[in-house]
């Protein structure tokens, strides 16, 4: 069952950009019963709060399509019990809950930056490290900076002297 309301969440621009160029260029993800992105959504549904507005500028902010799940009850760690959901009334994302939801898309990024280094080196190309980051960073259409290569870099560097003997690929469910 499709349902056609949707929650709004702050994400940011890059992970903005990073939904769009993997979701066919729409900012809303739809997604399956079965993920753990649906899990987290769920648990942190919420009524709309009094001063909530309709948000004009869209660019830091992706959506996440409802599933009809009025038949069903979960835990809401906030309220500390279980409570029935109805997306009619529960349509909006607590900030804790927006702040997971940035988390857990931060480190999908991360996981398929990883792959993406694994890959490039895997091959025996002897490519320089910021010359693979910008590659990657325009593969996926985000922003080239120097501040994101120098993040990225630093991670490219602390994974790759943790997994010295071998590059693990992280297998995400």
């Amino acid at each position: 069952m499709k349902s056609s309301s949707t929650a709004d969440i702050k994400v940011g621009a890059i992970i903005h950009n990073w939904v769009v160029a993997n979701n066919g260029g729409s900012d809303v993800i739809r997604l399956d019963r079965r993920t753990n992105l649906w899990g987290i959504v769920k648990q942190n549904l919420d009524t709309l709060p009094n001063d909530y507005r309709i948000i004009q500028d869209r660019s830091e902010y992706i959506a996440v399509e409802l599933l009809d799940v009025r038949q069903h009850k979960t835990y809401n760690r906030a309220a500390d019990r279980e409570i029935y959901i109805n997306e009619l009334y529960r349509c909006y994302i607590s900030e804790a809950g927006q702040a997971a939801i940035r988390r857990y898309l931060e480190n999908q990024i991360r996981a398929a930056f990883r792959i993406y280094m694994i890959s490039r080196y895997s091959d025996g190309q002897d490519e320089q490290i910021r010359h693979a980051i910008g590659s990657f960073l325009s593969d996926f259409d985000l922003p080239i900076n120097n501040q994101i290569i120098a993040r990225l870099s630093k991670d490219w560097y602390r994974y790759r002297h943790k997994n010295t003997e071998k590059y693990e690929i992280p297998i995400f469910f």
